[in-house]
């Protein structure tokens, strides 16, 4: 009888992929030779932050939703949590996606990806790709304002694939029947020993479609690609860093040192928004700004002294 599908194996997560194929197998099967695994709930890694302000969040290893207990996994929900903390602090001037990942289950990246263009809208956020960024990895890479590569990274892998295993002969042959009870023609279709219809591989294909459309449409709003060049980079290839550049994918081929260097001088948005908003009310209080004669909402009256106190000063 056939091993164990990696995708079926007892408590190991499932379901559509968005991996790089040789080395994301390479990781299942290292993670399957090692046992079971147990979750341990959403954790709340503390995030580092260095002493100019930039915060280096990893998205390392085979990416899935919830964190697990050994290593080789990035939880997506753990590097949500780190976004969200670093742009709520106002110690952080930007954000750095150090990536070194082969991509991994579809479950929790889209929800990733957002975050990372919602926190590019508030701070200077990029991504550094060493070795490998690829696939669900690409996709939250995207997001990021920049895109930087070592010289030999792989990136690409753009696509979603589903793995499913017709073992209905070897279960035949092993003496072995298996009956699906259900309710519908495709409830509980595709379990172990059952055949793989062509009913079910149809439904799976419009599943597998659907889904890569939300990463295509990522990758093409995030990096500025026409439709052409979305066709030519999303053929599933991987491509060195040079390769990368060419097709869109990446801003250019630099060491990470330069790029935490780099964004250690952009300037502190949060400092910068506290002292023009002390300033507003100085001149505000000393009346060298006249509020507006006609009641408006709070909001409205910031943003025209804020243009008053710019207009002074330029």
């Amino acid at each position: 009888m056939s091993p164990t599908p990696i995708s079926n194996a007892r408590n190991f997560p499932s379901g559509p992929l968005c991996v790089e194929p040789n080395r994301g197998r390479q990781l299942l099967e290292a993670a399957r030779a090692a046992g079971g695994y147990a979750g341990t709930g959403l954790e709340r890694t503390s995030l580092r932050v260095d002493g100019d302000g930039v915060a280096v969040i990893g998205i390392h290893g085979l990416m899935v939703k919830d964190p697990i207990s050994w290593g080789g996994f990035c939880a997506t929900a753990t590097v949500r949590t780190q976004i969200r903390a670093a742009v709520a602090r106002d110690d952080v001037r930007a954000v750095l996606l150090h990536v070194s990942s082969p991509g991994g289950f579809v479950d929790g990246v889209n929800d990733l990806a957002a975050d990372v263009a919602a926190a590019a809208k508030r701070k200077p956020v990029e991504c550094f790709i060493e070795d490998i960024g690829a696939s669900a990895a690409y996709w939250v890479a995207s997001q990021a304002a920049k895109i930087w590569a070592n010289p030999t990274a792989i990136v690409g892998s753009l696509g979603t694939f589903q793995v499913l295993w017709d073992e209905s002969n070897a279960y035949d042959a092993a003496g072995i029947k298996v009956h699906v009870l259900s309710t519908g023609p495709l409830k509980g279709a595709g379990q172990p020993g059952t055949e793989i219809t062509d009913e079910f591989l149809a439904a799976e294909r419009v599943l597998v479609a659907d889904l890569n459309r939300h990463f295509m449409k990522a990758v093409a709003s995030g990096r500025r690609l026409t439709p052409k060049q979305l066709e030519v980079a999303a053929t599933g290839e991987v491509w060195i860093a040079a390769k990368a550049k060419d097709l869109g994918l990446v801003d250019g081929i630099r060491t990470l040192d330069d790029v935490v260097a780099d964004l250690a001088e952009v300037p502190d948005v949060a400092s910068r928004g506290r002292a023009l908003r002390a300033r507003v009310r100085f001149e505000l209080e000393a009346g060298a700004i006249e509020p507006p004669a006609a009641p408006t909402p709070l909001r409205d009256r910031a943003a025209r002294a804020i243009d008053d106190a710019r207009g002074a000063t330029s």
